[in-house]
This record gives C-alpha cells, structure tokens and sequence, in this order.
C-alpha cells in the first residue's frame, strides 16, 4: 500500500511540474544614492528617523501598481527583497549619513536614541506608480528639533516611468532619494 501511495504522489508532483509554467520571481531593493550629496556636512547631529504610519496595502512583499480603474494591482512575480517599511527606512537614514557623516542616525523604534535627539517623523501616504505613467509618492514629514521648533513638509513627487517594474522600482528609488535631499536640506538648518 505505502509503495502505492508513493507512486500517485510522484505521478501528481510530476503532472503539477508538465502543466506549469515556472515564472521566476524577481526581487528588487530601494538603494541609497550613488551621486554625492548636495552638500557635506560636518554638523555633527543625533537624529532619530520614525516611520509613523504606513499604509496596510503597500506593507507586502508585492510590488503595489496603480491601475486605469482606480485600483491598484499586486504582482504575482515582482517582489521587494525585504519589507518595503524597512528598505525604505534604510535608503533614508544611508543617504541622510552621506549628507551628515559625523551624525548618529538612530531608526526608532529598534534603536534606542539620545532624549537630544532630532525627531525626523514620516508618514508615508502613497508608494506606488502607474505604468507608462508616472510614480505617485506622497509622505508627510515632520522634524522636531526639541526647542519647541517643529518643521513640517509635505513631498510629493511624480515622476514618468515606463511599463516595467524595473521602471517603477527605480523612479520610486529617485523620488526617495529627493525626499532625502529634502530633508537634508531642512537638517543643515538645525
């Protein structure tokens, strides 16, 4: 009996692999700037980097695109390499210590930060693009220095892309990198 039951498992296990086709998955990552900053600095700040909130229907593996109907579309194959919350939170905090080399840049809530610390708060709204369109990101950013000075912006950035997910990954990987311009920029006056 056991050698039976082997024998239709290997059948359908083989019969699974001739009617399918394997797509391979592909993975992708945000990475932090190549070109050099803006300027560098040599303030030498403790900033603690939080993202505040981020939406549920990005918080997946699968890359998220907008669609013609209002919707959005989650892909079967293209694939962030890890946490979209975390690769972003990284990109953010390697590009703002390219700008601030001799600055501690702590990532709450995994590591501890200094009561001196400067609170750099986002809320990430929209992460996403639509193919042979253009990207659609949209974060809220606070930075709060502790002397009763808080700043707050609003980035929106909209860049064309074409119709690959290599496209959509690097025009959202150039909006991070604005917002991280951005931000650096905002820091310098502290």
């Amino acid at each position: 009996m056991r050698y039976l039951v082997s024998i239709l498992l290997l059948l359908c296990t083989a019969c699974i692999q001739i009617g399918s086709d394997p797509h391979p998955m592909r993975y992708y990552l945000l990475e932090s700037m190549t070109e050099a900053p803006l300027s560098i600095s040599s303030k030498s700040l403790n900033i603690d980097l939080e993202l505040v909130d981020f939406p549920d229907y990005i918080d997946r593996l699968q890359i998220v695109s907008h669609n013609d109907n209002n919707g959005i579309d989650f892909s079967d194959i293209e694939r962030w390499a890890e946490p979209l919350q975390d690769n972003l939170t990284r990109t953010l905090r390697e590009n703002l210590a390219l700008t601030f080399p001799d600055s501690t840049i702590t990532v709450s809530p995994w590591q501890n930060s200094t009561a001196d610390a400067i609170k750099v708060k986002l809320v990430i709204n929209k992460f996403l693009g639509k193919f042979n369109d253009q990207t659609q990101i949209d974060i809220r950013w606070e930075i709060d220095n502790g002397n009763d000075q808080t700043l707050r912006g609003h980035f929106i950035d909209q860049q064309p892309i074409g119709n690959s997910y290599r496209d959509l990954v690097v025009g959202l990987n150039n909006g991070i990198n604005r917002l991280s311009r951005e931000l650096a920029k905002k820091l310098l006056d502290q």
